[in-house]
C-alpha cells in the first residue's frame, strides 16, 4: 500500500499499519540519519538516531492531514519531522556532553571575574535585536505558510538553517531525491513568491527603516540584517 493509505488506516486506529509505514520509509530515515552521523557526530550510536527518526515518522503520521487541498506527499511531509526529531536529539546530547565536561568548575565553585562578565554581556546584549529577529521570523513563517508549498517551505528552512544547521543544495537534493539544480530552482521560486507578496513589498521597509533608525547597531548586526534581506527579499 502507498504511504498515504497506510497513514489513513493508522489514524483510524489500525496501529499495525505503522510497522509497514516504517518499512516503506526506512531508506528515507537512513538517508537522513547517515548525513547526521557522518557530518555531526560519531559519539552517538547510530541506532539512537535511527530510533529518533522513526519517532519523527510516527509524529508525522499522527499529524498528516487529508482534508486540505494540494496536500504534500506524506514522504515530503515526514522529512521535516524526521529531521527535526534527530536534530533535537543531537542538540540535547551535545549540550549534556558539554555540561559534563565543564562541571564542576572547581571544588570551591570558583569562576574568574572575566568569565562572569562575558556571560552577562552575552546574556543581555542586543535584547531588542533578538526580539526584532523573533518577530520578523514569526511574520515570515506566516507568509510562507500562506503562499508557499510545503516543499518550498522546507527547502528554505533547510537552506537557511531554521531549527537546524544550514544545508547545501546538494544535501537537500539527496533528502528530497531531486537534483541540486532542481532544489535551486525551487529555492529561487519560493524567494520570488515572498518578494512579490504583500508582506514582501510592504513590511520589510517598515522593519528596516524603523530598526536602523531607532537602534544603535554594531557593524556585525548591520551586516546580518543586510545578509538577511538579501537572502529573503533582495
Amino acid at each position: 500500500m502507498k504511504n498515504e493509505e497506510l497513514v489513513l488506516l493508522y489514524q483510524q486506529g489500525d496501529k499495525k499499519e505503522l510497522e509497514q509505514l516504517i518499512e516503506n520509509n526506512k531508506k528515507l530515515i537512513y538517508k537522513i540519519v547517515n548525513k547526521f552521523y557522518v557530518n555531526e557526530t560519531n559519539s552517538i550510536d547510530i541506532e539512537d538516531l535511527e530510533q529518533e527518526g522513526m519517532i519523527g515518522l510516527m509524529i508525522a503520521a499522527e499529524k498528516y492531514k487529508f482534508n486540505i487541498e494540494n496536500k504534500a506527499k506524506f514522504s515530503t511531509y515526514a522529512i521535516y519531522w524526521i529531521y527535526g526529531r534527530i536534530t533535537e536529539f543531537i542538540n540535547k546530547r551535545n549540550t549534556n556532553y558539554e555540561t559534563s565536561l565543564n562541571t564542576p568548575i572547581t571544588e570551591e565553585g570558583e569562576k574568574e571575574l572575566k568569565d562572569i562578565i562575558e556571560y552577562i554581556d552575552y546574556e543581555f546584549e542586543n535584547v531588542e535585536e533578538r526580539i526584532y529577529i523573533k518577530e520578523l521570523r514569526r511574520e515570515l513563517e506566516e507568509v510562507m505558510k500562506e503562499i508557499l508549498t510545503l516543499r518550498e517551505r522546507q527547502i528554505l528552512m533547510f537552506y537557511y538553517g531554521w531549527h537546524t544547521k544550514e544545508c547545501t543544495f546538494n544535501y537537500i537534493g539527496e533528502i528530497f531525491n531531486i537534483t541540486s539544480s532542481r532544489v535551486r530552482q525551487i529555492h529561487l521560486r519560493a524567494l520570488s513568491k515572498i518578494r512579490k507578496s504583500k508582506w514582501g513589498k510592504m513590511r520589510i521597509n517598515k522593519y528596516t527603516d524603523d530598526k536602523f533608525k531607532s537602534l544603535e547597531y554594531c557593524y556585525r548586526t548591520v551586516e546580518e540584517k543586510i545578509d538577511f534581506n538579501r537572502k529573503y527579499l533582495a
